[in-house]
């Protein structure tokens, strides 16, 4: 999805079953961002410096779309080729039609080069998640359903997790077996919001006022699940705990983001950050996404009562613990440590001039894996930060 500009134009540019329905509880817009008028006479940052050694093991092609879905554990990639998706598809409306059949490549990421592991070919999309057994795809057919399967990294074909009459769509799912993804009746708009333990029956919150739960997010912590609830212009920012289905149902919470976002607007909140880049491990369980009235990646916790800052222009992030992450800007790659306090600013050092999806690599000598993109293909390069203060 990204490309020099491209990610500009997805990011930025366009910002230009028996359950008894439940009104979730909401608290103040402010709730989430402070006020920022007064950044521009702001706390001096800290001052950070390092310096980053890469070089390049591989390449791939890819559908000039789709970010490629990582491993938990960093070393599995897969990357979707082919034509790109059409926005029907990858935002699950009624209009969409069945994909074509493209290849998906599984690589493996070695500290001497890339391993391809197997081609495998199928009429999906790439998928939000994946565990240590595979990665999601998600199949819209002809009848207008759409099921979510797993393709496994090493061999076989797709398991499919969810497949009934319903459009199921934007599924992440966690390694404990966990999965959420949103629901909806083939003639309906509005999604509702699903989740499903391991061995358990599936959760319901339903849509409301035509209100959709789009995009779940499933924290670290393995019992925090955060969701987009997607309305007629506006879009807000839901979280709740997993301890049980009355608790998912009961204490969601929603915080409002903006009342002036139409449904491409809402996907780019988190396209960039999938998987366990948009809640990442360390700290308190958090979501990562573009808000679209700051124009700008921000970090939120409840934990935390405001949203943590990325430095502007930041368009995508992988982070190294809780405060530190690698962050891209389409002019070049950061060093990023986030304030304390939502209501400071961000500390940060440009560390390479070259457009780069930042992602974990698995590999403790080069710990970052950076995705240069450009006419269709990936270059992959493994990274390390030396220096840092």
């Amino acid at each position: 999805m990204i490309a020099r500009g491209l990610v500009r134009v997805l990011l930025l540019a366009t910002l230009a079953s028996g359950c008894v329905a439940r009104e979730v509880k909401r608290t103040p817009g402010r709730f989430i961002t402070p006020d920022r008028s007064g950044d521009a006479d702001g706390l001096d940052p800290n001052d950070v410096s390092a310096e980053v050694a890469w070089r390049r093991i591989g390449e791939v092609d890819y559908d000039d779309f789709s970010i490629p879905l990582s491993s938990p554990d960093g070393r599995l990639l897969a990357v979707r080729g082919g034509a790109p998706p059409t926005w029907s598809a990858i935002l699950a409306r009624p209009d969409a039609r069945p994909t074509a059949v493209v290849p998906f490549e599984v690589l493996r990421v070695e500290p001497d080069g890339v391993e391809r592991i197997r081609t495998v070919r199928g009429p999906w999309l790439l998928g939000r998640g994946a565990d240590s057994e595979g990665f999601l795809v998600e199949e819209q057919r002809p009848d207008g359903s759409r099921r979510i399967g797993r393709v496994p990294w090493d061999e076989g074909s797709p398991t499919w997790l969810v497949d009934d009459e319903h459009v199921n769509a934007f599924a992440p799912i966690d390694d404990d077996g966990t999965i959420a993804w949103s629901r909806r009746e083939v003639g309906d708009t509005a999604f509702d919001l699903m989740v499903r333990r391991r061995d358990m029956p599936a959760w319901r919150l339903e849509q409301r006022f035509e209100r959709s739960w789009v995009d779940p997010v499933l924290a670290a912590d393995g019992r925090t699940i955060f969701a987009l609830r997607r309305g007629d212009g506006t879009v807000e920012l839901g979280w709740s705990r997993l301890t049980d289905a009355d608790r998912f149902r009961d204490g969601m919470i929603t915080h409002p983001i903006s009342v002036r976002v139409n449904d491409r607007m809402v996907h780019a909140m988190l396209s960039p950050q999938i998987g366990v880049e948009a809640a990442p491990p360390g700290g308190p369980p958090r979501i990562i996404f573009l808000h679209p009235e700051l124009q700008r990646l921000v970090e939120w916790s409840p934990a935390r009562t405001l949203a943590r800052p990325f430095p502007e222009d930041v368009l995508v992030a992988s982070m190294i613990d809780e405060h530190r992450g690698v962050a891209a800007t389409d002019e070049g790659l950061l060093l990023v440590e986030l304030a304390d306090s939502g209501q400071l600013v961000p500390t940060s050092i440009r560390i390479a001039e070259t457009l780069a999806i930042p992602r974990r690599s698995g590999i403790e000598t080069d710990p970052i894996l950076l995705l240069q993109p450009g006419s269709g293909r990936f270059e992959i390069l493994l990274a390390r930060l030396r220096d840092v203060n």
